[in-house]
């Protein structure tokens, strides 16, 4: 029986032991609670679009976009009023319109970050 060297002979290719380990990176949804402050990120075709909210009881907050966000969505969507936290999906963005024949363009959350209630 013989030991083979995986390592030994790739080290330059492949990197060291310590490289090759995979770190997962498990997110899990973070409850809300009435006042939380969560930051969000989503990936739309023209970049990633980023804001926050203030969480509520009612569902549907409205999402305060930084500016540049909010000139992608103006690229994408002319008639784009805001973007708010889908009620029943609330890992979706929706992005309102001032008309909208077939429903509203929907986006699902990159990133969602849960801190503190509101000062």
């Amino acid at each position: 029986m013989s030991v083979i060297d995986m390592l030994g002979d790739q080290e330059e290719t492949l990197g060291t032991e310590e490289d090759l380990r995979e770190e997962i990176v498990v997110e899990v949804m973070q409850q809300e609670i009435s006042g939380s402050l969560v930051k969000i990120e989503f990936e739309t075709s023209a970049g990633f679009c980023r804001g926050y909210y203030f969480s509520s009881e009612l569902g549907r907050e409205e999402i305060n976009l930084e500016a540049e966000s909010m000139e992608i969505l103006k690229s994408l969507f002319p008639g784009v009023n805001g973007a708010f936290v889908h009620q029943v999906k609330r890992e979706w963005v929706e992005i309102s319109l001032t008309e909208s024949a077939a429903g509203f363009p929907e986006y699902k959350m990159f990133s969602r970050i849960v801190t503190g209630g509101a000062v």
